[in-house]
């Protein structure tokens, strides 16, 4: 009973909702961080509603299993994976012999190119599914629980692209992630998500956390992704590319409004505006900011507000689609409030960081 009532703080303690702190002595100073409360009976009840919450179902390598109690699967001599929400208490168990399920593979992947027909964020709408396939979710787990906390990208079968102020506390080995992944709280999807450990993690070397310049890092993942039909990596974008005044798309399973408690299920979308750096910057002047849009920064929204990314969209991808092929040109960083007028969110700048994510990845 000790044991347990030790563990059970952890339980709830996954109540990670980044996006975008905005920086600044102006800006709302939300706590990110996860709290922890030591009432037992609190505890107990966190606990219990933890248990019932817990998914029956899990995937791996594309085909179905049954979750339940470790102990039972190491009982009848298979392996415990964590991809229940469950820590090592509640896992998925999976025949160690088991082989990959072979559906929906792509064998060469174009990126940036959608295999699936189609059939909030603010101001967003529901994507559909296969139409995001690089969007990632990145996990980050406690003892006994695990929640997507930051959004991300996959550029390549083995590397992830996401914010350094999603990773930079974190360490490598308490972090997963999520592939494929549609709605966040059922699996009755198509094709099933995939999970993936992180072998190493790549922050860039000049994160500043208080102004959130050079907010970007990679996550190198511990065995290559297996491309299918709603799992493709996403196209860099060259070097020299200009996005002013495109219509680029941001998605994520963030606040669909700014202070709401619960995220959405599904992952949304919105249409956004890329932003010149200095027009961006005027309009924070107007509203009476002092934050700084360095030139490796991007903004995207519109004067008037309405539609903007917000807390837990962190990380994710701004894109543009061109010719049939989707190309990252941004990463959710920070921003003041959401949708606010002359308040746009501020996106890392994908075009000035491509000699670092080469670097890194060929290391």
């Amino acid at each position: 009973m000790l044991l347990l009532y030790l563990l059970l703080p952890v339980v709830s303690s996954l109540s990670y909702s980044s996006r975008r702190i905005a920086p600044g002595p102006l800006g709302p100073s939300e706590a990110r961080a996860p709290t922890f409360d030591t009432n037992i009976a609190l505890n107990l009840l966190n606990f219990a509603q933890q248990l019932l919450s817990a998914p029956r179902t899990c995937f791996y390598q594309g085909n179905s299993y049954s979750c339940g109690l470790s102990i039972g699967c190491w009982l009848q001599g298979k392996r415990s994976m964590d991809l229940c929400s469950g820590g090592v208490v509640w896992s998925c168990c999976v025949p160690k012999n088991a082989e990959p399920n072979k559906v929906a593979i792509v064998k060469s992947a174009t990126c940036g190119k959608t295999y699936i027909r189609d059939s909030k964020i603010v101001g967003g709408e529901n994507t559909t599914f296969g139409n995001q396939p690089w969007h990632v979710g990145v996990i980050k787990r406690a003892l006994m629980s695990q929640k997507i906390a930051c959004g991300g990208a996959l550029i390549h079968e083995k590397w992830v692209i996401t914010a350094a102020h999603c990773v930079y506390k974190t360490p490598a080995t308490t972090l997963r992630v999520r592939v494929g992944e549609y709605n966040i709280r059922e699996n009755s999807e198509q094709f099933p998500h995939e999970e993936y450990s992180v072998k190493r993690k790549v922050v860039n070397e000049d994160y500043e956390p208080a102004t959130y310049r050079h907010d970007i890092a990679l996550l190198e993942l511990s065995h290559p992704v297996v491309y299918r039909k709603h799992i493709v990596p996403i196209c860099l974008p060259e070097k020299l590319d200009n996005f002013t005044g495109r219509m680029a798309t941001v998605t994520g399973w963030g606040r669909t409004s700014y202070g709401r408690r619960t995220p959405p299920n599904i992952l949304q979308k919105v249409s956004v505006e890329v932003i010149a750096t200095d027009t961006c910057q005027e309009w924070l002047q107007i509203a009476g900011r002092k934050e700084t849009v360095y030139p490796t920064m991007i903004c995207a929204g519109y004067k008037e507000g309405g539609k903007d990314s917000c807390q837990g969209d962190s990380g994710g991808p701004l894109t543009i689609r061109d010719d049939g092929r989707t190309t990252l040109i941004g990463l959710v960083s920070w921003g003041v409030g959401c949708a606010r007028p002359n308040l746009p969110g501020v996106y890392t700048k994908i075009t000035e960081y491509l000699d670092w994510i080469r670097i890194h990845m060929k290391s």
